[in-house]
């Protein structure tokens, strides 16, 4: 069978988008909303070092991160954010509102004094972290969202893998949705990342993907029809499986009540 393969390097993505503003993160209201009539804007701006979070995951219950959440706040910010450089940045008080309200992802989110979310998270990287660990604990004691990590297999049948990268498909690239993805590891563990954009190719799919554990994004993973798998070194054989689509829904309808 062959193997996926994990490039660990950024790619330069470009002609992706043909949209102006694809590198530009939106400075206000009309613009954020402009912005979002482009049906490409945000899987262009995703692929940018700007749009991404300046730390990799860490911490965590037992030290063993934050993955899950790291990814899910990147994604809240792609589609709820935008940035008042020219206006005096916040006091930490008013950082933790703003990271709060990213992380509950119901409301457009203007952040002041910064041009984009990489300069806003190299900042406030610690109280970042420190709300990603609440809504870990929330999450894990509350919601019983540990039983997540428990469902799913490492390794399915070849026509099952590629049903899945179908479908995927069909909502990252027909859909134009940021994906979030659990990765079932063998065992109890998952991981998790997000897609941004696919290429199909004659021998199956490129992924281009944000994974919280890499400073270089956006990187690109192929699958090759016929796994049965996806492999990498440091999480070993694993199986992607799409989830939060519920989650991304509720961005959409945000934005779009916003922009009424």
């Amino acid at each position: 069978m062959l193997k996926a393969a994990y490039l660990f390097s950024a790619i330069i993505l470009l002609s992706l988008s043909s949209n102006s503003h694809a590198s530009t993160t939106s400075t206000n209201k009309r613009a954020f909303c402009s912005d979002r009539k482009s049906s490409n804007y945000i899987k262009s701006l995703a692929q940018t070092r700007k749009a991404n979070m300046s730390f990799i995951n860490r911490g965590g219950i037992g030290n063993a991160g934050v993955c899950w959440w790291h990814s899910r706040f990147v994604r809240n910010a792609l589609y709820l954010t935008y940035y008042r450089s020219d206006l005096p940045r916040p006091s930490d008080r008013q950082a933790k509102k703003i990271i709060k309200k990213i992380r509950k992802g119901k409301s457009v989110v203007m952040i002041p004094g910064f041009r984009d979310f990489r300069e806003f998270s190299r900042e406030y990287e610690d109280l970042i972290q420190k709300q990603l660990e609440k809504w870990q604990l929330f999450d894990g004691l509350i919601a019983q969202q540990w039983v997540v990590g428990l469902s799913g297999k490492s390794e399915v049948k070849e026509e099952k893998l590629q049903s899945m990268m179908e479908e995927l498909y069909s909502y990252v690239v027909g859909g134009k949705n940021i994906a979030y993805q659990k990765l079932q590891i063998k065992g109890i563990d998952a991981h998790s990342w997000l897609v941004v954009d696919m290429k199909k190719r004659a021998y199956g799919y490129d992924l281009y993907i944000i994974d919280s554990n890499f400073y270089n994004s956006p990187i690109r993973y192929t699958y090759n029809y016929g796994d049965t798998y996806f492999t990498h070194a440091q999480y070993g054989n694993f199986v992607p499986y799409l989830e939060k689509e519920k989650e991304l829904t509720r961005l959409k309808k945000t934005v779009a009540k916003f922009c009424r």
